[in-house]
């Protein structure tokens, strides 16, 4: 064991969070932060290559290649689920879609308890944390650490899709991050200048020169120390060799909603029967860390289009070679494109009091999931359950910091999952017969025009239904057996550990979690700083 280095702060996990926090807190300059990082450094082209993220998610040394468990009521399929490992974490491989969510969201964690997260609460921590280029507002914010971008969406086939929402019925909205969240709307993304602007580029590279922040890579986190109930120290292993380094703080983890409670679980904190079925000492007895995981199941509606309609044809072949170059040399054209350039919340029926499903529409098909990464003609909606009643866990495969944990996600579980499913599909099959696509959509391709019964589009749905990389709420805020944390981070019964990051949501938002994840971390980086 390496001799023992102490630190004010270490933070497990240079993901989103972990990035908002290294920089806030070592702006006192009489603190000093270590951060963990069990990645490397994010130099890979293909991570800063907007159009190049599915190559970026689907490289191993960028990512924790997660595999779940069967799923029970998906053919007892395994799933894969991309989690960055690398600096900026899953913000330097994901989709770059930036959403808050509907104010609603955190207006419902408010009426459970935490009246700290209402949306009143974080709207200023949204607004802190963004450059946007809609400019300030009472809704948005100009001077923050990370840039957010409309994107162009002049590709014929997203002027359909815009169109054809509105066709359907579904109101245009200027700003889903502003006031009105619902409808058809043009992306924004974690763009800056053609490239991906991550949570390391716009939060850690700024304070790298502090020298009260300490950055360590390819170092991974085993367990945490107690002194008693106190957090105390990490043990790590850092490229081979054990080290130990001690918080006189805090140990805040931010791992994400699989590897924190993974952590917190080897440490000794969770389910006393789950720890002693592995043989780890019990720290404190808490049944709900790695339970309640929450998930947006997807499935891709997907239709054919004429030669030389889809986005795709100019990606395939040599031609995907002179998109790279023109983005190389000058960061133009479309390897700026995240691909989603455009999308829409709506509802899967007249009884859900706001969208809970979202559209996010490409102009071209893909795989959603698997290992490779594909581009095939035509153009697809990719379809997501926002707040799902399923719930998963993560626990434990083995004792060992080295072994992966059991994931299951229980997609289409509850009965209103699959209804709200099956009324999507249909809802989005409406929106693809509009005016608009004529002439550019040919055949259903997914599911197929022989999928038309509820029981039929169920059983597509167990069939392909996957992941949109959203896992949230294994370490959830709240009180009770049902919660790990408090509305501060603070781990119930326990003194000097915090968790920040999705794992703490108490419930999934209505967006894609990057957003929502750098909100929480800024609000709580006040809160540490501000002290007891």
């Amino acid at each position: 064991m390496a001799p023992n280095k102490t630190f004010d702060y270490v933070i497990i996990g240079a993901g989103s969070a972990g990035c908002v926090l290294a920089n806030r807190l070592t702006e006192n300059p009489s603190v000093t932060v270590l951060l963990i990082e069990a990645g490397g450094v994010d130099r890979n082209i293909f991570i800063h290559m907007p159009a190049a993220f599915a190559m970026a998610a689907r490289n191993p040394a960028l990512d924790w290649a997660y595999l779940s468990e069967p799923e029970p009521n998906c053919d007892n399929r395994q799933i894969h689920e991309h989690r960055g490992r690398v600096l900026g974490g899953s913000s330097s491989i994901n989709g770059m879609v930036a959403n808050r969510g509907n104010p609603l969201d955190y207006d419902g964690w408010a009426a459970e308890g935490l009246t700290d997260w209402s949306y009143a609460a974080c709207l200023p921590y949204f607004r802190k944390l963004e450059s946007s280029d809609k400019g300030t507002s009472h809704w948005r914010g100009g001077e923050g650490p990370q840039s957010i971008e409309t994107c162009k969406a002049d590709h014929p086939l997203n002027q359909a899709f815009l169109q054809a929402g509105q066709q359907a019925g579904y109101a245009y909205t200027e700003d889903q991050n502003g006031q009105q969240h619902e409808g058809i709307h043009v992306a924004q993304s974690f763009t800056k200048n053609g490239r991906r602007h991550s949570a390391a580029r716009a939060w850690l590279y700024p304070a790298m020169a502090r020298p009260n922040l300490t950055v360590m890579t390819h170092t991974l986190a085993e367990k945490i120390e107690f002194d008693g109930r106190r957090a105390v120290a990490v043990h790590t292993l850092h490229k081979g060799q054990p080290k130990r380094y001690e918080a006189d703080r805090e140990v805040i983890l931010s791992g994400g909603a699989i590897n924190s409670p993974q952590l917190l679980l080897l440490s000794g904190v969770g389910p006393k029967a789950h720890l002693a079925e592995h043989t780890i000492p019990l720290i404190a007895d808490l049944p709900a860390v790695g339970q309640n995981l929450e998930n947006h199941v997807i499935a891709a509606v997907a239709y054919d289009a004429p030669n030389g309609v889809s986005l795709a044809h100019q990606l395939n072949g040599w031609r995907k070679y002179r998109v790279g170059l023109q983005w190389l040399l000058f960061k133009t054209g479309i390897g700026t494109s995240t691909m989603c350039e455009t999308g829409c919340f709506f509802k899967s029926s007249s009884d859900v009091a706001y969208a809970d499903l979202q559209h996010e529409f490409y102009a071209l098909t893909s795989l959603i999931t698997g290992g490779t990464a594909n581009f095939g003609s035509g153009f697809m909606f990719s379809m997501g359950l926002m707040r799902p009643e399923s719930r998963g866990s993560v626990t434990l495969k083995s004792g060992s910091p080295l072994a992966k944990p059991a994931l299951v996600y229980n997609f289409l579980q509850a009965p209103g999952d699959q209804q709200a499913m099956i009324n999507g599909v249909r809802r989005t099959r409406v929106m693809a017969a509009q005016q608009a696509f004529d002439g550019l959509r040919t055949t259903e391709l997914e599911p197929g025009g022989d999928v038309q019964s509820d029981a039929e589009i169920l059983n597509w749905l167990r069939a392909t239904a996957s992941t949109e990389f959203h896992p949230s709420s294994t370490c959830r805020m709240g009180t009770g057996d049902n919660a790990v944390t408090d509305g501060q981070g603070r781990v119930h019964t326990l003194d000097g550990l915090r968790v920040i990051d999705a794992s703490i949501m108490p419930h999934n938002v209505t967006a894609n979690l990057n957003a929502p994840v750098l909100m929480l971390a800024e609000k709580l980086a006040e809160v540490i700083k501000a002290g007891p």
